[in-house]
Parts: structure tokens; sequence; C-alpha cells
């Protein structure tokens, strides 16, 4: 008899980082469609918060400041997952801002770890495979997150604004500055500034040269519904690749760029499910589900992303040299 392989899977660690409200759930849905749920976990970062609500609130912090958040325990579980390891994660419970849990997390063949804070300290940014950012247009983030905020964490308009403006200060000094660590910055605006329609958006995904190119971008670009940029300067200076999806773009056209992605992925289709056409793109209205084809492109361009990853080195950084290696600093956790 054959002798039984019982050593740990190594998943491939996919960070996607954002401010709130900006699109980080609706995107990473697509990918238990696209891998099917028995290979893929997610992860969101809020649960490695190290106070909850009421603390936050006596010691005047809000959830973004580093000082909120136990970056050692996201380390030490992350690391500890990527050695393909099952960890006891904590669950911080966005609806009384409490923490409940612990939840049993088994390692899978692509974990995708979702929040606020994945880049910003070292230590954790260098585990992850592929690194994705999200930076939709202002108007367009805080239209998402009074919505979600309302519907599904029970928080009135005047609330979530003022929470915006709480947070503008660490918004400025610890979230956007990761979005020059990512390897892909995915931009989600308007085509024109008047448009309501959340399904038909332009996207703008920056491809930054820590990326080798990928063999189908080129051959998409029809000078219209999908363009492609190749050696540009992103908006942190960085050269990149570009991939433009024109929201305006029709289903049935979309549908054809679709089926010519598929093609490319070529070898490697049989790791993906291949799914029914308007699976993708699904995301939340106020009162319905709703469907987009500029969202479905870029679900598909991040999963072959995510089958193009590499899995990086395993580094342990020790928790002596923690601060040496972050730019955090005595910042690390409360």
């Amino acid at each position: 008899m054959a002798d039984i392989d019982l050593t740990p899977r190594r998943p491939i660690l996919v960070g996607i980082g954002g401010d709130s409200g900006s699109g980080k759930s609706t995107l990473a849905a697509a990918f238990y469609d696209l891998f099917g749920e028995d290979r893929i976990t997610t992860i969101c970062l809020d649960d490695y918060h190290a106070l909850d609500r009421r603390e936050r609130k006596l010691v005047d912090l809000t959830a973004l400041h580093p000082r909120a958040n136990n970056f050692y325990l996201m380390e030490e579980q992350l690391l500890a997952l990527k050695r393909g390891e099952a960890i006891d994660k904590p669950i911080y419970d966005h609806a009384d801002g409490t923490f409940k849990g612990p939840e049993r997390i088994e390692p899978k063949e692509v974990a995708i770890i979702q929040g606020l804070h994945p880049f910003l300290a070292s230590s954790v940014r260098n585990l992850f495979d592929l690194k994705v950012w999200l930076d939709p247009e202002p108007e367009l983030r805080i239209e998402w997150k009074l919505q979600r905020d309302q519907a599904k964490r029970g928080y009135n308009e005047e609330e979530v604004r003022a929470e915006l403006e709480a947070r503008r200060p660490d918004v400025d000094a610890y979230i956007t500055p990761q979005r020059s660590e990512a390897d892909m910055v995915v931009r989600f605006f308007r085509p024109e500034p008047e448009l309501r329609d959340m399904g038909h958006l332009n996207v703008r995904v920056s491809q930054r040269h820590s990326l080798p190119r990928l063999s189908f971008d080129q051959s998409l670009d029809d000078g219209e519904t999908v363009r492609f940029l190749v050696d540009v300067k992103d908006e942190d200076g960085e050269q990149s690749d570009v991939i433009e999806i024109d929201g305006r773009v029709s289903t049935e056209k979309a549908l054809k760029v679709e089926e010519e992605m598929w093609g490319h992925i070529g070898d490697r289709q049989h790791q993906l499910q291949r799914v029914e056409p308007l699976v993708l793109g699904g995301y939340d209205e106020p009162s319905e589900r709703a469907h987009s084809d500029p969202l479905a492109l870029t679900q598909l361009i991040l999963a072959h992303r995510i089958l193009s990853a590499e899995k990086s080195v395993l580094v342990r950084v020790s928790a002596d040299d923690h601060d040496g290696h972050s730019h955090l600093g005595e910042h690390q956790h409360i």
C-alpha cells in the first residue's frame, strides 16, 4: 500500500486590503464559486481587533489605529495557516462590537485574508503570495459604507458620517499608505459623475511590476471594452501594467470577453470551477441582489492571478525582532 502523504497543505495566501466599505467582501465572494468551498477559506482581519467597541471608546481610539489591533496574534496565526496548520481564530461581532469564538480554521488551497491592515506590518505583509488593494473613488466608498452599515450593522446615516469624520486622520496615517505595498490596485469609478447605476462602473486594474505579466492581457485589448496599457506610472509612482474595463459594456460583449479569459486560463482551467454566465459579478443593492459585468470580469482576472501566484518562502519573524521589521514600532497592539 502506498504511503499516505500527511504533510500539511500550504495554502496560497491572498491579501485583499482597503478602507472600510471599499468592496473587499463583495470582490472576494466570487472566489467560493470559482474555487469551490472545499478549496478556499476567508479570514476577516477585523477579528484581530485588540479592543472591543466599548474599550475603543474608553481609550478614544478608532478601529483603524494600530494600537486597537493585535498584530502579534495576526502574524502568529497567518504564519501557522501558511505552514498548513489549523488555527483557532477569534471572532469580532460587528452587530454588538464584542468578541465571540474562537472559530476553528483549517488550511485549504487558497486563503483570502481581507481587512483594513493586511499590509501595514511588514511581518504580516511578507506572508502574502498576492497583495490586492481596493481603491474605489472616495464618493463611491462613502456611498457603499453608508449602505452597508445601515443595512447590516444597525447604524443610522448620522452615525456613519460621524464615524467617517472621526476616522479620517487614521485613514490618512495608516490605511491609505498601504496601497503602495500592493501588487495590484483595483479602482471602481463612475464613467460620469451623475451615474447612479452601480452595475456599470468603470474598473481600472493596475498590476505592479512585482508581478509577472499575464499571457492573456494584451490579446484581450479590443480598444473599446477592455484596454491594456503597458509601463505606466500609477498613483504611487509605481511602474504598472493597467487593464481598463468599460462600465458601459453590454452583457453580451462582457460574456464574450469572459469566454476569452477562460480560454487563456488554458491548462489551469481544472483548478477553477467553470461557473454559469452571470454567476460572477453579484453585489447587494439596498433592496435586492444585482449584477455587474465589470465586477465579474475583475473577479475572473483576480482568480487568474491567484492561480499564477507563487507561494512565497516562509519567513519567521520572532517577537523580539518584530518591531525592527515593522514600521509600527511600539504600536503593535495594546
